[in-house]
This record gives structure tokens, C-alpha cells and sequence, in this order.
């Protein structure tokens, strides 16, 4: 398949919800990558992780990142990650945690994730564990490796407003990476792992419900001239099989 071919045709995901969904390379680079140039080979990866994981971008489960002429970085929500290592059979379950150090200079290893106000947070941790294996591995993810920076130097309004929920987010994915290694591809990363502050505006403006939505987003930023596709009126980019 040629550039022309991948850039004028249809490319359909099923969803993890049986929902059937089309994109093409107009909608991604305009919704799901902030109108930066992807490539065509950047698409072609984009769509297959979504086909694979059963990812819908119209309500934030996948999206791009990308600056300038860089590599594009494909982002997933952590739930694809759980969601799919939770469809493996051997599959058992997850706990997780944090570290915290208490007004008088102890760490604490607290099972569940709660902080009292005199606490400073450390790391968040998770273990996942599976039928096949008697063992676990706990996976410790560590706030200053992981918080998110804005520009001037101050955390993001997620890791200011929630930070224990964002941590432990972080340290779900890693440990699910690492109990189902065969099932995660390790250039994929979550919306947690990677400073995505300034491409929040991406998916911002609408959270789409379901392909009517999807269709009106659409339309809506095509007579605006955010958004050009060739035959909008064909229903066809809007099937839901």
C-alpha cells in the first residue's frame, strides 16, 4: 500500500466494547496527534497497537505525541494495559501500595494507597500475580523519577491535585509490564510514564461517547478547517458493524 493508499483509505479497529470504528490518516493527525506530521509509518503503527490492544482514541485510550521532525511516541491509557493483561488466564489479581516517610524521618511500606497529610510520598508499588507462578515480584515506581514537570518548574495539575492515584498508576503499568512481558510492547507507554502537560489540549475538547459523537466531532472541526477529509459526506468513515 502506497502513501496515497494509506492516507485516502478507511482503516477499521474493533474495540474492546465489540464497537466497531474507522480512522484515517487525516483523523489522527488532527485529533490524536495535535496536527503535528506523523509519518505514514507512525499511522501504520498507531493503528495496529490500537487494533491489537483494542484501543479507542475518540475517548482518550490511545493518542500520539509528538514534537517536530522527533520519533512519535504512541500513548496508551494504563486501563488498555490492565485490560489486557486481565484477558490473560493466569492472571490472579494486583495489590499495590506506597512508600511514605512519616514527620520523624521513617519510610513506611504501607499496603493500600493512602497518605496522611504529615506524610511525604516516596514511591508507589504494585505486585501482580500470576496462576502459573508461586512467586511475585513487587515493583516499585519513584515520585521524582516519575512526577510531571510543567514548564515553569511546578508539578502538572494531575500530580499536584492526585498525586498517590498518579504514582500508583505508574507503578500498575510497570509491574503489568513486567508479569506479562509478551503482552506489552515496550516502546508503548501510558498517559503516567511521559510529560504529557502540553498535549493535554489534544483530546481536551471533547470526550466522545459513541460513533454519532464521533461523527460530529468531526464534521464540526471539517467546517471549521481544522479538519479536512476528502468525502465527509460518505457515512462510511462513521460504520459501526
Amino acid at each position: 500500500m502506497d502513501k496515497n493508499e494509506v492516507v485516502n483509505n478507511l482503516f477499521e479497529i474493533e474495540t474492546r466494547s465489540g464497537e466497531k470504528i474507522n480512522l484515517t490518516f487525516n483523523v489522527v493527525k488532527t485529533l490524536f496527534a495535535g496536527g503535528e506530521n506523523i509519518t505514514e509509518l507512525e499511522f501504520r503503527n498507531f493503528f495496529q497497537i490500537c487494533k491489537v490492544y483494542k484501543a479507542n482514541p475518540y475517548i482518550r485510550e490511545a493518542y500520539i505525541v509528538k514534537y517536530g521532525n522527533q520519533p512519535a511516541t504512541i500513548v496508551l491509557d494504563y486501563k488498555v494495559l490492565q485490560q489486557r493483561a486481565e484477558s490473560n488466564p493466569n492472571f490472579k489479581g494486583m495489590k499495590t501500595g506506597l512508600v511514605l516517610m512519616n514527620k520523624d524521618g521513617q519510610v513506611i511500606e504501607r499496603d493500600g494507597c493512602y497518605k496522611l497529610p504529615n506524610e511525604t510520598l516516596i514511591a508507589g508499588w504494585c505486585e501482580v500475580y500470576r496462576k502459573d507462578r508461586d512467586n511475585t515480584n513487587r515493583v516499585y515506581a519513584m515520585f521524582d523519577e516519575f512526577k510531571q514537570i510543567k514548564k515553569d518548574g511546578g508539578l502538572n495539575s494531575n500530580w499536584s491535585g492526585k498525586p498517590v492515584f498518579m504514582i500508583t498508576k505508574v507503578a500498575k503499568t510497570h509491574a503489568l509490564r513486567e508479569a506479562f512481558p509478551n503482552m506489552f510492547d515496550c516502546n508503548i507507554y501510558s498517559t503516567d510514564e511521559i510529560n504529557v502537560e502540553e498535549r493535554e489540549t489534544i483530546n481536551a475538547d471533547f470526550e466522545i461517547k459513541n460513533t454519532n459523537e464521533i461523527k460530529n466531532v468531526v464534521e464540526n472541526k471539517a467546517a471549521s478547517k481544522e479538519l479536512i477529509i476528502d468525502g465527509l459526506d460518505d457515512d462510511s468513515i462513521f460504520e459501526t458493524k
